[in-house]
């Protein structure tokens, strides 16, 4: 047995018969390719351990070849080898960076010792799995719209501008869905309303089996078949494993009882939600042939792009549920009902997850009142308790239903702020200072109360690094000069 796919992509005028000899010796399975697009076909629909491409190439380089894999969040631990071939230009020079390659082999180690490129091969193959590669995930790098070849460079470039621009429109749309994620109504009707410009088949749905409330929200043209219908949703509920009664949310007009159309043809494409439950686009049309290669790519490319969306949909409906069960309390500080710092760190890290994926900003404010401990000394802890809940209170008031407000400490406030960038988080803070400097404090029987303000310090998402704990130690770092600089104040990081 083979212990790894190896798709070389060479130029079919001048192969490397040597290199693919040692690389069977080796025990490599070799699968070779005399171009950019045939090696896209092959990768679409066999798949692969490892590409090993030449930068000349007759149609696609392997620079272009490399950053199409390398790009695509899905098929990025797919580890690339580029070889060196021809003189390197300044344009070289940069897309052997930007390509992202694993490894960049000159010709001369081609040509001299092909045992160690074999070896460093083992190497980058080994990686990738360790990782969690498999050979079939590069399936996922494009869904395209035409088959691909080298000797069909016309059709091969039209069907790659195709899936591009798919995959370009369906960006925007998932970035539009993702920004009415609450409540599950505005959600739906947005998925329906920007789809059905789009695409327009008989029926639209969207099904989330989670454990939680299972439901499913159908827009339908009118006509259809209320039995076809409800053979479909019993199709749905055993496909999908769901667990008791599928709310059903239909939009358009109601199935026709007696007659109607049938669905001559059904698309169910299933998401997979990690271990919170499955989810599935559907498509059906009465029209035999009207789920074209276009309208196939489009599907498909809406369902990977979907994935994200459902699971922060999911998500949100878990933090709904757990509102109404008794576990509630261990995410709440109970003196200020805000969520606590555990909480927060969970969330955030969620937040970041998917804001990474669909290339979004997330913002971050910590909120510290100005010497609380003396305001504790000087006017009692009950004042302070007082103080804690009043600003606590003013926070749920400025802030928006998305963004998420945790006690982060004794004295401390976070605020997350999602599709806000840094310049948008300094507002919010800023508004927050006015806010609580314009606060009138009393200790009982009309005496004045202590003088409070806060400093802010404000951060935002590095797109390189998801660890919550960097935009937190981003936000302290920030907080840390605004106390510097005299209390009162709102700093930025990043």
């Amino acid at each position: 047995m083979a212990i790894a796919k190896v798709v070389l992509v060479e130029d079919e005028k001048s192969p490397s018969t040597e290199f693919r000899a040692q690389l069977k010796k080796e025990g490599f399975e070799v699968t070779a390719c005399v171009g950019g697009f045939d090696a896209l076909d092959e990768l679409g629909s066999q798949g692969a351990d490892i590409v090993v491409a030449s930068t000349t190439l007759s149609d696609l380089s392997g620079y272009q070849l490399c950053c199409l894999i390398k790009s695509n969040d899905r098929t990025s631990k797919l580890p690339v080898m580029l070889l060196a071939k021809g003189d390197a230009s300044e344009q070289d020079a940069f897309w052997k960076i930007a390509a992202l390659p694993d490894a960049v082999i000159d010709a001369d180690t081609l040509n001299q010792d092909l045992k160690s490129v074999c070896t460093q091969i083992k190497g980058l193959v080994s990686k990738a799995h360790d990782t969690g590669w498999q050979p079939n995930m590069v399936k996922n790098l494009l869904v395209p719209s035409r088959s691909f070849s080298s000797a069909n460079l016309i059709n091969s470039y039209a069907g790659l501008l195709d899936d591009l621009l798919i995959e370009r429109l369906i960006s925007r749309v998932t970035r539009t869905m993702a920004e009415v994620i609450d409540p599950r109504k505005k959600f739906v009707d947005a998925y329906f309303s920007l789809i059905s410009q789009l695409f327009s088949p008989d029926l639209l749905g969207l099904v989330v089996a989670s454990a939680d409330g299972p439901w499913a929200a159908f827009n339908l043209e009118p006509g259809l078949s209320q039995g076809a219908f409800d053979k479909l949703v019993e199709k749905l509920t055993k496909d999908l494993e769901v667990v008791g009664d599928l709310n059903l949310d239909i939009r358009g007009e109601l199935p026709k009882a007696d007659g109607g159309k049938e669905f001559e043809e059904l698309e169910i494409l299933p998401i997979t939600v990690d271990k919170h439950g499955k989810a599935a686009l559907v498509f059906a049309s009465s029209q035999k042939g009207f789920f074209n290669a276009i309208a196939k790519a489009f599907m498909g490319q809406l369902q990977l792009q979907m994935a994200p969306v459902v699971q922060l949909l999911v998500a949100k409906r878990e933090i709904e549920v757990l509102h109404e069960r008794e576990a509630f309390r261990a995410a709440i500080d109970p003196l200020t009902g805000l969520y606590n710092l555990e909480f927060l760190v969970g969330f955030l890290q969620q937040q970041l997850l998917f804001s990474f994926r669909q290339r979004l900003e997330v913002g971050m404010a910590i909120i510290d009142i100005d010497n609380f401990a003396k305001i504790n000394d000087e006017f009692g802890f009950e004042i302070g308790d007082v103080v804690l809940t009043t600003i606590a209170n003013r926070l749920l008031n400025i802030t928006r239903s998305s963004d998420l407000i945790a006690r982060y400490g004794g004295d401390e406030f976070a605020v997350v702020l999602p599709n806000t960038d840094v310049a948008g988080a300094k507002i919010l803070a800023e508004k927050v200072r006015s806010e609580v400097e314009r606060i009138s404090f009393v200790k009982g029987q009309g005496a004045r109360g202590p003088k409070v303000t806060v400093s802010v310090g404000c951060s935002n998402f590095n797109m390189e690094d998801l660890n919550p704990e960097t935009i937190l130690r981003d936000a302290k770092l920030a907080l840390q000069q605004a106390k510097e600089a005299g209390r009162n104040q709102v700093a930025t990081q990043g």
